[in-house]
């Protein structure tokens, strides 16, 4: 039997610590130095779904090394036809990591055994472009910001530091088969690091999505992604696709996602939920 001692001097060896500086400085805040929830990539509008609902999900995330199963909370209201907000959490997760990894993520000795971390929580608001100015598409502008609400730092869990991003989305349906639409993304993205040179890291937002859609069921896929300019590791992209059920003006849905990366996102993950619809007058 092998044993590991997590102890003040196996994180001192692992880190090369000079003794002074606090642990957080020797982390790594990528997306791939964290767990899957401490930097997702901002989901696109989704101009198409503009209903006031409530979802709640189950998320599992595979990596070599690790599982993370996650709870997933997201709140959309729209109270007029030219705004609409949005609040997005994970409110727990459980995770099971391997020791190679927890050494590459120079996880704290602290932080060694936990298992279980509370996630941020995201508010967006989205103010529509008057279609008249865009005839035939809709845009929309976007603010959201991420607070620093995540815990288990030491564990590399999620980053506690804020961010924020911006960015204009558009979308359509193809008027020769308008079961078919189409939407596109492109902003900024910014996150707080603990480097001392480079205080934030400032991102180029970026993705875009087909669907069909029939009065029961539909299907998208899309990518999306951000562009970091530290250029360590902060380049994710990943690839989705997305299925729902239920009538598209009934109460209830049925949504399955499943993702994989292509760069910098060393995750595969997949997506249950549940959907309840609110019919509020506008």
């Amino acid at each position: 039997m092998v044993c590991i001692a997590q102890t003040p001097e196996w994180w001192s060896d692992n880190v090369g610590w000079d003794g002074v500086t606090a642990y957080q400085h020797y982390l790594e805040l990528t997306p791939t130095g964290m767990g899957p929830n401490a930097m997702p990539v901002p989901d696109l509008h989704q101009q198409w779904d503009t209903l006031t609902s409530f979802t709640l999900s189950g998320m599992s995330h595979f990596r070599e090394g690790e599982i993370t199963l996650n709870a997933d909370m997201d709140l959309r209201w729209q109270p007029s036809s030219w705004v609409r907000l949005r609040i997005h959490l994970v409110p727990l997760e459980w995770y099971q990591t391997s020791h190679s990894l927890k050494t590459l993520r120079r996880v704290h000795f602290l932080s060694y055994d936990q298992q279980w971390a509370g996630g941020d929580i995201y508010v967006e608001s989205a103010i529509r472009i008057p279609q008249e100015w865009t005839p035939g598409i809709k845009t929309e502008l976007r603010v959201g910001v991420k607070t620093a609400s995540g815990t288990n730092l030491g564990a590399a869990r999620f980053t506690d530091t804020p961010g924020y991003f911006f960015d204009l989305d558009v979308a359509g349906n193809l008027k020769q088969s308008p079961a078919w639409d189409w939407e596109a993304m492109l902003g900024f993205y910014a996150y707080q690091t603990y480097e001392d040179d480079h205080r934030q890291n400032d991102c180029v937002l970026f993705g875009g999505s087909v669907g069909w859609s029939r009065s029961r069921w539909s299907i998208r896929g899309e990518m999306r992604g951000y562009w970091g300019y530290l250029q360590d590791n902060d380049h994710p992209v990943l690839a989705q696709l997305e299925t729902r059920w239920g009538e598209v003006n009934g109460p209830w849905q049925l949504i399955v996602k499943a993702s994989t990366g292509i760069l910098d996102w060393p995750y595969t993950s997949f997506q249950c939920g549940v959907r309840r619809v609110f019919f509020l007058g506008k």
